[in-house]
């Protein structure tokens, strides 16, 4: 009878782990007074492939992408891992070259390759565009909104000892305070919001936690999350700070035999952005 009981609880696990291989879409409505009524935005958001592959040449995920018909693709780091080959990635970025423009922020894994210059020369032949740092003007729908982007802190140990990223944001990014366009922030790591908060963003995009690992929704929203350790503050979905919108994707990656996904399927997600 145990040992029955024990095989149940076994196939049960397995069970569980297995329905967080395929991927789930999650969509986030957003509305503000900067756009045009009939001026909607759609934005996907990947963050965290970390060069998983799903379904055959990456076909699975691409499709997803191609139904939805995006405005906008932003990829919001560890789009490379550090230890798996990049196939992946490049399956990824082939299959989606046309489809919308592809705006990038490092994440640590890119770094930890100790390859970045390289990474970064790759993207850009795919056409993805690359925000270090920086912002851009960008044009939808005949709608002009603000897409800023900063490098992932890791840019101090592996590229440049003097990269401060508090400083780089101030030079970056202040003068978007006069700037009367909606506004989104790329920033890896959620966990820095405190720092993000300092500045005029609508909303702000990240990933790095990968939902928690393992997720016993509504009681625990992730078990443990990188550079926020057990029970993260900042495990994955939508949170509110007054006016700034934050968005964590929960990473599309798939399991890892050490850590398993637990009630946390690999997501893609969808944003709209709508007139008020």
């Amino acid at each position: 009878m145990k040992s029955l009981k024990v095989q149940y609880i076994v196939f049960l696990f397995a069970c569980i782990i297995s329905s967080c291989t395929s991927i789930s879409t999650k969509t986030y409505e957003l509305t503000t007074a900067c756009l045009n009524e009939n001026s909607p935005i759609k934005i996907i958001l990947i963050s965290d492939l970390h060069s998983s592959i799903f379904g055959k040449e990456q076909t699975l995920l691409i499709n997803k992408i191609k139904d939805i018909n995006p405005d906008l693709i932003i990829m919001a780091g560890d789009i490379f891992d550090s230890k798996r080959p990049a196939t992946g990635t490049y399956l990824l970025l082939s299959g989606i070259c046309g489809i919308a423009p592809v705006y990038y922020v490092t994440g640590n894994h890119e770094y930890w390759t100790k390859n970045i210059q390289t990474i970064r020369e790759e993207l850009i032949s795919y056409g993805v565009i690359i925000l270090r740092d920086e912002y851009e003007i960008v044009k939808i729908n005949d709608i002009e909104i603000i897409l800023a982007g900063i490098e992932d802190p890791e840019k101090k140990k592996y590229e440049r000892q003097s990269y401060d990223q508090s400083k780089s944001m101030e030079i970056a990014f202040r003068e978007l305070d006069e700037i009367q366009l909606y506004k989104i922030l790329i920033a890896h790591r959620p966990e820095n919001i405190e720092m993000y908060k300092k500045y005029s963003f609508d909303l702000v995009l990240s990933g790095h936690t990968h939902g928690g690992q393992i997720r016993l929704p509504p009681i625990m929203n992730g078990l443990y999350a990188p550079d926020q350790g057990l029970f993260p503050k900042y495990g994955g979905g939508l949170y509110k700070h007054e006016d700034l919108t934050h968005i964590i994707s929960r990473g599309i990656t798939k399991n890892h035999p050490k850590f398993p996904r637990i009630f946390n399927p690999p997501e893609l997600v969808l944003i709209t952005i709508e007139s008020l």
